[in-house]
């Protein structure tokens, strides 16, 4: 049976649709952004002054398929265009808004495509294949639900306990979850046929907090890192004496990532000893990241192709965070040649050969596995040279194989 793999967004939608078109099984690919030349807005470039459109043609390069088919490639509008400018413009509210009315869109436009005689799966994500999955269900196609990140239950209740000690770092936004979307994500649950969460803890949230009904649809599917990207990275050449240790933070900044611990830590220590990079969208209050930012070179959000130069200019990636799906950072990371120092919820990444793995985020473990890092140079050599090793193991070809095997084993057979 074929597959239609839908994402009003992109996340890894992209890898999952190019491993189901090698297999033979992808049906469609519905998204709202595909890079296609010559067409808007992607051509706008040439229309514009050069600066700037530089700048446009970074962003549209984050979405080059070349090896996706484009006759098996539909989009939905531009409406993810506008949800991402207004939350680069600093306006999560009307971002969130945006994605909802998007969202919206792009169901109405996947109830045609549910409604055709064609046999299909439906392998869509979380927070948008509710309607899609009930439609789905009454027509009896199987259903594959994706679950990016872990249960917002979970995450309410970590941030409950962030607010208390850390409170002035959480803005509005971030708080909570609400109530309407978690009764929207168990709808999800419940209609799906087979539930996938690319991490150990994503899945475990997902058991736990979805019940005992859903537990049993859970499995783990390792995510892959993008090879086009970081295959090429050299080998990573031992630490010269007397180097200040180069850490590495690329994710959101905001306290669910733990920055608000990776910046207390740094605090702590000298600075001869280490430099600290943050990559990413600001999610921090100004007034509280403005404590730490003489002691770090802050880089907003840049182009996917921009990360790998990036990451070959430190040492050790740091990503303390208390809730994620997989970040993907750490597999990039670890094909990099980079240590990995990550909490447990994080995701994939850290093993005892390629770095260190906390149980949970705090400032004092973070900034004693830190400091561990930067007094045993050659332990830092040996991670950077076990890192590539260890990448291996989530190389899309592995990736592919293990979308080949749910397919098979568990769900549509032959």
């Amino acid at each position: 049976m074929q597959v239609t793999v839908f994402h009003p967004g992109t996340q890894h939608s992209w890898q999952t649709a190019l491993a189901l078109q090698q297999l033979g099984r992808l049906e469609s690919y519905r998204t709202s952004i595909f890079y296609q030349p010559g067409k808007f807005p992607y051509n706008l470039p040439n229309w514009l002054p050069q600066g700037l459109a530089r700048r446009l043609e970074a962003e549209f390069a984050r979405f080059r398929h070349p090896g996706l088919d484009p006759s098996l490639v539909q989009t939905a509008g531009l409406l993810e265009w506008a949800e991402r400018i207004a939350a680069r413009a600093g306006q999560p509210r009307l971002a969130r808004r945006l994605d909802a009315w998007g969202n919206r869109r792009f169901a109405t436009q996947m109830a045609r495509a549910i409604a055709s005689p064609q046999q299909f799966a439906l392998w869509g994500y979380n927070a948008s294949s509710l309607t899609s999955f009930e439609l789905g269900k009454a027509a009896g196609r199987p259903l594959i639900l994706d679950r990016t990140i872990g249960d917002f239950r979970q995450y309410n209740l970590l941030m409950d306990q962030v607010a208390e000690t850390h409170g002035e770092w959480i803005s509005t936004v971030d708080r909570r979850v609400p109530i309407s979307q978690i009764e929207r994500d168990q709808r999800e649950y419940e209609l799906a046929d087979v539930i996938l969460a690319g991490s150990t803890f994503c899945a475990e949230t997902v058991r736990h907090w979805g019940g005992a009904d859903i537990a049993s649809k859970v499995q783990v599917l390792p995510y892959c890192f993008d090879e086009a990207l970081f295959s090429a990275a050299p080998a990573p050449c031992p630490l010269a004496a007397g180097t200040p240790l180069k850490f590495l933070f690329i994710g959101q900044i905001s306290p669910r990532k733990g920055v608000q611990h990776l910046l207390e830590a740094f605090a702590k220590i000298p600075p001869s000893a280490a430099s600290l990079t943050m990559v990413g969208e600001m999610r921090v209050p100004p007034r509280t990241f403005a404590s730490y930012a003489d002691r770090v070179t802050y880089i907003p959000t840049v182009a996917r192709s921009a990360i790998p130069a990036i990451m070959a200019e430190h040492h050790v990636l740091v990503f303390p965070s208390y809730f994620e799906g997989s970040a993907l950072s750490l597999l990039e990371a670890l094909a990099s040649g980079m240590g990995v120092i990550q909490t447990r919820a994080a995701g994939n990444g850290a093993t005892p050969a390629t770095g260190v793995m906390l149980e949970e985020p705090s400032t004092d473990g973070l900034y004693a596995a830190m400091m561990m890092a930067i007094d045993n140079r050659p332990v830092v050599d040996s991670w950077r040279a076990a890192a590539q090793t260890e990448a291996k193991n989530y190389t899309f070809a592995r990736y592919r194989a293990n979308i080949d095997a749910l397919l098979r084993d568990v769900l549509l057979g032959d």
